[in-house]
């Protein structure tokens, strides 16, 4: 079942007779809520792949609700609607509502809860992310590799760590390539927006970028590069050749499914833990889409930095790191940890945009 955030309390009264004394040995009712539409052809849609894997490998053991499209100022209502209709293991699939999700945790301790992306965990809440961070050094490469003017655009959509590491992690990758390499960045303000995302992509094709790369939604970045011709972009999410077949060098592919049904069959055996997972391209929670518009020279170093950092040889995050005023993170011979990682709030030489 999937509700609009218009159309969750009619959603409710389903969920409440499915959760009524009759039905005490009701299957595990999990909610599900999406920052963007399922049709966003990205992030959410991906989440909604990952919700029919979990209903597909556990059957009647499971029923899902999901709600699309919840905007931050409305997740309150949206949770406690679907605590009061049964649900008992929610997952909220956005960093914008990790503060929110630790509130309503704590406000409802026998309901488990699962934020994607986050910083913290409690007695009922988990978080879990993947390494997108990988997919982005091989970006990085790649786009060092077909950039004729050494300007990558990157349109952002919000200035949180998640995206802030990302961006960085591109540079590293293009920048083990070319020093010259620069990164500019617009700021979209959503997630999912198509005509900001496009708009974005324009401002910087326009300032002479030839490779795009998106922390967005939606494939509006990759088509522009589409239509624009002599550009290139990078996929977000899922694989987007489809959408500009002469533009497209590669996407990432997420994989939620197999996490879904393993902490869904987790409450259902009384094993769930609150657990903070990490996974990178050898985990299985993404992967590469096949690699295209390149030279068979291209392609194959894409493989083996691919590969290099799925194999734990290479790291994006070695030292030496250099914020942009010059001021040293760390040296030679040390690497970021996970923490560190996760709390960057600067951005690497390199990278031509101010902090907002």
């Amino acid at each position: 079942m999937t509700l609009s955030r218009r159309n969750i309390l009619l959603g409710g009264g389903a969920l409440a007779a499915a959760t009524s004394p009759a039905a005490a040995q009701a299957p595990l009712n999990v909610g599900f809520i999406l920052i963007g539409p399922v049709g966003d052809f990205g992030w959410s849609t991906m989440h909604d792949q990952g919700r029919r894997r979990m209903l597909e490998v556990l059957g009647d053991r499971v029923r899902a609700t999901q709600v699309e499209a919840v905007a931050p100022p409305d997740f309150d209502r949206v949770a406690t609607q679907l605590v009061r209709t049964g649900s008992r293991l929610i997952f909220t699939t956005s960093f914008s509502y990790f503060q929110a999700t630790q509130r309503v945790a704590a406000q409802n301790p026998n309901v488990f809860w699962e934020s994607a992306t986050g910083t913290a965990t409690a007695r009922n809440l988990a978080i879990y992310n993947a390494r997108f961070y990988e997919g982005r050094y091989v970006q990085g490469v790649i786009a060092a590799r077909k950039s004729r003017s050494k300007t990558i655009g990157y349109v952002a959509s919000f200035p949180v760590p998640e995206v802030i590491h990302a961006i960085n992690t591109v540079m590293r990758g293009a920048w083990s390539v070319d020093p010259q390499m620069r990164i500019r960045v617009v700021w979209a303000g959503a997630w999912f927006n198509p005509g900001r995302e496009a708009d974005a992509a324009r401002a910087l094709i326009d300032q002479g970028c030839d490779v795009i790369c998106q922390h967005t939604d939606s494939p509006a970045p990759l088509q522009l590069a589409e239509q624009r011709g002599n550009v290139f972009g990078f996929g977000q999410a899922s694989d987007m050749t489809r959408f500009a077949p002469r533009a497209h060098l590669t996407s990432s592919v997420n994989n939620w499914g197999d996490y879904y049904v393993a902490r869904a069959r987790a409450v259902l055996d009384g094993s769930w833990q609150p657990s903070d997972t990490w996974g990178g391209l050898d985990s299985g929670m993404f992967r590469l889409a096949p690699f295209t518009n390149m030279t068979p020279e291209e392609a194959s170093e894409a493989e083996r930095i691919r590969d290099a950092l799925a194999a734990g040889t290479l790291h994006p995050f070695e030292g030496p790191i250099t914020r942009q005023d010059g001021t040293s993170v760390i040296p030679a011979g040390q690497r970021l940890t996970d923490d560190q990682i996760r709390a960057q709030n600067y951005f690497y030489q390199g990278i031509e945009v101010q902090m907002p």
